[in-house]
């Protein structure tokens, strides 16, 4: 069904947002916990375990954008995004519950090629879901305070699907099963393989395409793939994927932390849950919040906001000695909480307006092609964050299997936690201030791409538009490739 036959109302606000429970938390439990499972359960070295998730990246380099533009050439009778619904229900739940199974190789590289091969699997998975799924909301709705209702709803699935995962998975390994982590992480694998599987179905059957703007692509595929460089060209989208880039970063190498600094560091293992959840309550309860914000005064400075409160927090773990009470910790991740929940919602809201500019720019419709490289870069950042982590930890000395760590293992772990993430978060912050898009930005944007799209000429926009337009894009608008 297109556009014009939907109305985005409640009921598909929900089933569309219904599909981030699985992008929230999938990659959640795998940044806080896989590496900890490759090291002190699987018993690979901390150099290979982080070269696991990287050397996946490999194959997503290639399959992440390439599919994005598969996507934006899928013909079907339920059309280009959808139907991907309705074929990744079952490999959902295969590759992750394997990603979590424990085999008894004796040799390390078995390990690590075990370990690879389901990671590729799963990242092919999450990409034939997840470019779709992204696309669609600039597809289903051109109002920019739907789309932000859209994203609200996608974060608000998100962010509560973080808090199952940065919880119930701790529960079991640390406390349920702590004497046999082994069937706690294979339990993981099979409750959150079904419980990313399940929402597919929801999305499939709540949501619509707008097939009223697709164009014949007379471009074959492997022109469609090397065009895609030109996506960069657009200056809103360059900004807008540097301060994901550093936001994430910040995150990964934090959640990947978390569990090393309270285990050793802190030496209170079982307050990890407690600080975790705490942090992601905090991300879910304020999201409305700052929805609302950005709605008047734009997703970029809600994003600096964030990003600032990010930074102070960083600043105060500096300074937090390691026989600190319990509840200062606990506190202390409700406030990264409060921090981290703009950086992370916003760049995912900043995508639909990403795409309209593209298209103003280069006149091409590619929904699909800017997502496949969004959740490329996704992907590319937590990778190379988890390798760096995993030789991080062989520099200063980490021993995997071990109860205890050295004094200068545990204060090469302080300073990993909290100066690593404060860089990332502080260069985000600096870039988000130039971040052009705003409602009052939007509004004129938009309007001219509808009047292009009904076939005005681009040389006819008025003085204000052309200034408005030239600021997002990069470049002069209308470019000369546009002027007829």
């Amino acid at each position: 069904m297109s556009k014009k036959d939907g109305i985005v109302d409640t009921k598909a606000t929900l089933a569309f947002g219904f599909g981030d429970f699985f992008g929230g938390g999938s990659f959640l439990i795998i940044g806080t916990l896989f590496m900890f499972y490759l090291t002190q359960v699987v018993g690979l070295k901390p150099a290979l375990a982080g070269s696991v998730v990287l050397v996946g990246k490999i194959w997503d380099a290639i399959s992440d954008p390439l599919f994005g533009c598969i996507s934006d050439r899928t013909k079907s009778r339920y059309g280009r995004r959808r139907v991907y619904f309705l074929a990744g229900i079952l490999p959902v739940f295969v590759t992750y519950f394997f990603l979590w199974m424990t085999f008894h190789f004796q040799s390390q590289w078995a390990k690590f090629l075990y370990y690879t091969l389901a990671y590729i699997m799963f990242c092919t998975v999450y990409t034939m879901l997840m470019v779709p799924y992204n696309s669609l909301m600039t597809e289903m709705t051109t109002d920019y305070k739907k789309r932000s209702n859209l994203s609200a709803a996608k974060m608000g699935f998100s962010q509560f699907s973080a808090l199952i995962a940065g919880t119930i998975p701790g529960y079991i390994v640390n406390t349920l099963y702590k004497d046999n982590p082994e069937k706690g992480f294979m339990l993981v694998g099979l409750f959150f393989g079904i419980a990313y599987a399940i929402p597919w179905i929801v999305v499939f059957l709540g949501t619509w395409e707008d097939d009223t703007v697709a164009v014949e692509n007379t471009k074959t595929l492997s022109e469609s793939f090397k065009q895609l460089f030109s996506l960069f060209k657009n200056r809103t989208y360059k900004i807008h994927i540097l301060m994901y880039i550093f936001a994430y970063s910040a995150m990964d190498i934090l959640s990947a932390s978390f569990i090393y600094y309270v285990t050793y560091v802190m030496g209170r293992k079982e307050i990890f849950t407690l600080c975790l959840g705490s942090m992601l309550i905090f991300q879910l309860l304020l999201l409305p919040l700052y929805f609302h914000i950005a709605n008047k005064i734009g997703k970029g400075k809600v994003y600096t906001i964030g990003a600032s409160i990010t930074v102070l927090v960083l600043m105060v773990f500096l300074f937090v000695p390691n026989n600190s009470p319990k509840m200062l910790l606990i506190i202390l991740s409700a406030c990264l909480g409060v921090g981290f929940c703009p950086i992370i919602a916003m760049p995912w809201a900043m995508l639909p307006e990403s795409s309209d500019v593209d298209e103003l720019l280069h006149g091409d419709q590619r929904t699909g092609a800017v997502s496949g490289t969004f959740t490329l870069t996704r992907k590319m950042v937590q990778a190379v964050i988890l390798w760096l982590f995993g030789l991080l930890l062989a520099a200063i000395g980490f021993t995997e299997n071990a109860p205890t760590q050295s004094v200068e293992t545990v204060k090469g772990l302080k300073i990993i936690f909290s100066i690593a993430p404060l860089i990332f978060i502080a260069i985000g912050l600096i870039i988000s201030l130039s971040y052009p898009v705003t409602p009052h930005t939007f509004k004129i944007c938009r309007k001219e791409l509808d009047r292009v799209r009904a076939g005005g000429n681009p040389e006819e926009a008025d003085n204000k538009t052309r200034k408005v337009c030239s600021k997002l894009m990069g470049h002069e608008y209308p470019k000369e490739t546009q002027r007829k």
